[in-house]
């Protein structure tokens, strides 16, 4: 009997695991604006409903999730004949990241509403969605003792059914002010009598009328008194603050050699090409064609502006790896990326690995080497797959593309004036890029 039951073992978990590594899809409904999870009701019954804000009042809307492609392909087809033209199915592939610890404290069915309100006591939210099941989730936390502790104090909010359990973050969906609707309060802002900081303002309709102004004394008669005159200077008004700039290069930065020819060079001048700036042959080595196009782009490429602002106004150490101008702007592009399923947990750990990487002064050993390499295909591979889907997904994927590269290219400089061969110095540049970016694109593994 045991030579049966083994093999029947084996099998069970091999089925498991296949069914963890499964995709999951979810369909976009389209983008609106100044809209709530609420203006979508009659749809909630299809799946649930969550948005992903994007500039301005504009909200990306989803249905998700679903366990196969033909589900949410149904699901499309429903929403086009309902209106949603712009309807389309897209997949949240399968990958290798690390689940997470969280605790679930609510499940409802499909059609069910949830009391946001009540569940926002618990922490911040998540939802894992799966075929009209919803798993309201809240974390996530360091460790299973950490969310062991929490759990006691999420029961006495009255969900006695609580329990602990991993997921992986990528697969989760942020909830916000758009599936719940709760603004956050304001913070009142108290009036002040001009003149008087410390009084309370008074209303004009009530306020006593200020004593007379006391009669002026007559001049006194005489020709030889000339009344004294005060020059006031005119102040010009205060210069609007500058706008935060990031040079392209700054002093010591490693110099990138134009000898070496190098795959990182040459997705750079391609995406450069692509963009009009590199009239060049994508030959793969950095030279001043590409340096200069590479500059030219970083200072007029509309896709890039929006970064280099927002990585301007971070406040970075100088001298240290995220204050190079290129690494500002990938992290930065990637963090949006992650429109907020960032794995803290993970970040954390692989900030404590960090500086070994920039410092390292061998090779990497080839296991490290094959995983940074893979991770790099798989993640280019799945976004070249999500910026199709939407033309706001392909800028993105430019300003990652220009930053990605030109970073990978400095950071294979570093290395090489280090006396690393050209693929040791590529492989670290790459395992490098994946210690930066690796939380926050988690969720394209």
């Amino acid at each position: 009997m045991l030579k049966f039951f083994y093999p029947l073992l084996l099998l069970l978990l091999l089925s498991g695991s296949a069914l963890t590594a499964q995709d999951i899809f979810n369909v976009r409904i389209g983008t609106f604006q100044d809209v709530k999870a609420d203006d979508f009701v009659d749809l909630q019954e299809m799946g649930f409903v969550y948005g992903l804000p994007r500039e301005g009042q504009l909200t990306d809307v989803y249905l998700g999730n679903y366990s196969s492609r033909d589900r949410a392909a149904t699901v499309t087809e429903q929403l086009q004949a309902r209106g949603f033209r712009n309807a389309a199915p897209f997949a949240l592939p399968a990958g290798v990241a690390e689940p997470a610890t969280y605790v679930q404290i609510a499940l409802r069915g499909k059609g069910r509403s949830l009391d946001w309100r009540s569940l926002e006591r618990a922490g911040k939210l998540f939802v894992d969605a799966r075929d009209g099941v919803t798993k309201v989730l809240t974390g996530p936390y360091p460790n299973a003792e950490a969310a062991n502790e929490a759990l006691a104090g999420i029961r006495t909010l009255g969900y006695g059914d609580a329990f602990v359990r991993t997921a992986v973050p990528g697969k989760l969906i942020p909830i916000g002010v758009f599936e719940t609707g709760i603004k956050k309060p304001l913070i009142p802002i108290e009036l002040r009598q001009i003149g008087s900081p410390d009084s309370p303002a008074t209303d004009a309709s009530t306020a006593p009328a200020p004593p007379p102004a006391p009669t002026p004394a007559p001049a006194p008669d005489t020709t030889e008194t000339v009344a004294a005159t005060t020059a006031v200077a005119i102040q010009p008004p205060p210069a609007p603050a500058a706008t935060p700039h990031l040079a392209a290069t700054q002093p010591g930065l490693p110099p990138i050699d134009v000898k070496t020819k190098r795959h990182s060079a040459a997705e750079l001048q391609r995406v450069l090409k692509e963009k009009g700036y590199y009239d060049g042959s994508i030959d793969g080595y950095y030279g001043e064609g590409t340096r200069s196009a590479y500059q030219e782009a970083w200072n007029k490429l509309p896709e890039l502006r929006k970064y280099r602002l927002l990585a301007a106004s971070e406040d970075v150490a100088t001298g240290t790896l995220l204050s190079w101008p290129e690494i500002a702007v990938v992290t930065t592009v990637a963090d949006e990326l992650a429109a907020g399923m960032t794995n803290t947990v993970r970040e954390e750990e692989l900030a404590e690995a960090r500086d070994e990487l920039f410092n390292a002064t061998a090779a990497l050993p080839a296991a490290d080497a094959t995983r940074a390499r893979t991770w790099e295909s798989t993640v280019w591979e799945n976004l070249n797959d999500w910026a199709v889907q939407d033309p706001l997904h392909a800028r993105i994927l430019t300003a990652l593309r220009v930053s990605y590269y030109q970073a990978q290219a400095r950071l294979e400089a570093m290395y090489l004036q280090r006396g690393m061969s050209a693929i040791a110095a590529r492989d670290l540049a790459t395992a490098t890029l994946q210690n930066l970016l690796g939380a926050p694109l988690d969720r394209f593994l």
